[in-house]
């Protein structure tokens, strides 16, 4: 195995199996302090490994992702001021445009980055990146509603998972690898271009899956009442 990944697997199941049980054993604003200190250890932990270890791709690619994960909390606002479907529970900490928790300009990192590397390392880097995003991220839609991070509602759900952000987040990681495999290595002002169109393209593909799959569920339930 290629040593950049397979340190990357053991950084992250390290990382996951210390930080799983800080959020899952507090509560309130305990758990809010430990996401944005767990947040901000994550960043300062990864260039330090890629560092360390010599993984210049790591990087870059956190350097990429820096702009991009951080303008993820503009749909997500979007989601919860314009849509009302997304709401983040109030575990006392700040929160951007009042709706956001702050932690969330760094969270959206832990999952693009292991998706992204572990499929630019790959043969078939954009079938791989499809596959492992939509299996980790449904992975977190599910498991974020008991860990009290953040939850859909009045969409359609399976045991608490929402269907609507799951294709749209296949489509931010597949896109987010094509912006890096582009622009990862060129100018500040390109990546920075870059990582905006991704996030813009997510929130146009968030709002288009939300209207198609409520539209077609209600029809086809007004349908069968």
């Amino acid at each position: 195995m290629n040593p950049s990944i397979r340190d990357a697997l053991w950084f992250h199941i390290l990382f996951m199996a210390a930080a799983l049980p800080l959020v899952f054993l507090s509560e309130g604003t305990g758990r809010g302090q430990n996401l944005l200190w767990l947040t901000l250890g994550y960043h300062v932990l990864l260039p330090l490994v890629s560092l360390v270890r010599r993984h210049h791709e790591w990087l870059l690619l956190w350097l990429f992702l820096l702009p991009l994960a951080a303008g993820q909390v503009l749909p997500d606002w979007a989601l919860v001021r314009v849509a009302g479907v997304l709401v983040f529970p109030d575990l006392g900490q700040p929160r951007i445009g009042g709706d956001v928790p702050i932690y969330f300009l760094g969270l959206w990192m832990m999952l693009l980055f292991p998706v992204l590397l572990l499929g630019h390392s790959s043969r078939s880097p954009y079938l791989a990146t499809g596959v492992l995003s939509l299996a980790l991220f449904a992975f977190w839609e599910w498991a974020a509603r008991p860990l009290q991070i953040w939850y859909n509602r009045d969409v359609l759900a399976i045991d608490g998972m929402a269907l609507y952000p799951l294709i749209p987040e296949m489509l931010l990681a597949l896109a987010a690898l094509w912006a890096y495999r582009h622009f990862g290595r060129g100018g500040i002002p390109g990546r920075l271009m870059a990582a905006l169109g991704v996030n813009v393209f997510y929130t146009g593909a968030c709002f288009l899956s939300l209207l198609g799959i409520e539209y077609i569920y209600r029809s086809a339930l007004l349908g069968i009442l």
